[in-house]
């Protein structure tokens, strides 16, 4: 059983809802993802991070890796925060885009 924290200052990021089995790894892996996506395109971000993640399994893989559907909603929600302008220079800048999601 996962261990719930009582204290904001067990969150290992402000603003991160405390996902317990996902390490911060995951966590700037799925930011990577999603900094990589089309911001401007017609598919849904979570479709577009799960064809990312999911498309890249090898077809002999013995382990896949399948789409985490919270920690990629707990990016957009992140995403979703953002201001306009902030928006704008993240989708123009990988690095940016990191930087304003993971801080």
């Amino acid at each position: 059983m996962a261990k719930i924290y009582s204290s904001a200052a067990a969150y290992a990021r402000p603003g991160w809802l405390l996902i317990p089995h996902d390490s911060e790894e995951d966590k700037a892996y799925y930011v990577a993802v999603f900094c990589a996506i089309d911001h401007q395109g017609q598919q849904p971000f979570d479709q577009q991070m799960r064809n990312v993640i999911e498309g890249g399994n090898s077809d002999y893989a013995l382990q896949k890796i399948a789409y985490k559907p919270r920690l990629g909603r707990s990016v957009i929600g992140r995403w979703e925060q953002l201001k306009a302008d902030e928006q704008q220079r993240a989708a123009q800048d990988n690095v940016v885009c990191q930087q304003l999601l993971m801080r």
